[in-house]
């Protein structure tokens, strides 16, 4: 299981994709088809058993080797510091393909990570701000 934190990383899903955000570096990544199915079991907090469940309800045409894929994937998402091994059960909700979603096929998890717009991301004013919130900058040390 692992643990996705919303002060550091902000997700949306969108028709099949996943876009990933990581607050502190501005990077923002995407995972599409079984990489969004992946992630969203792990920002679920879901066990990697059910996880793999969900890829195969939602997905047709898994190899032998389609857990060794999804494991790879979530190393990624790790060493990426978008999510961090939990050992605590953070959701034991049902996210399978709703009925009447076709399955689609097979395609190994991908996270495509992209940091073009990091410096804008960064220099977001509300990005360094107190408690106290916007316009409140936070102050620099020297």
């Amino acid at each position: 299981m692992w643990f996705v934190d919303p002060n550091k990383v902000m997700s949306e899903l969108l028709d099949g994709e996943a876009v990933i955000v990581d607050l502190a570096s501005g990077r923002y990544h995407a995972a599409v088809g079984v990489a969004a199915t992946v992630w969203e079991g792990i920002l679920c907090g879901h066990s990697f058993e059910h996880i793999m469940d969900d890829v195969q309800r939602a997905h047709t045409g898994l190899p032998a080797d389609a857990e060794h894929h999804v494991k790879e994937f979530i190393v990624r998402v790790v060493d990426s510091g978008l999510a961090i091994p939990s050992t605590e059960l953070l959701s034991t909700s049902d996210t399978r393909s709703p009925i009447g979603v076709e399955p689609t096929p097979w395609v190994a998890p991908v996270l495509e990570s992209h940091d073009d717009l990091a410096d804008l991301m960064l220099i977001d004013p509300v990005h360094d701000v107190t408690d106290q919130g916007w316009p409140h900058a936070a102050r620099q040390d020297p």
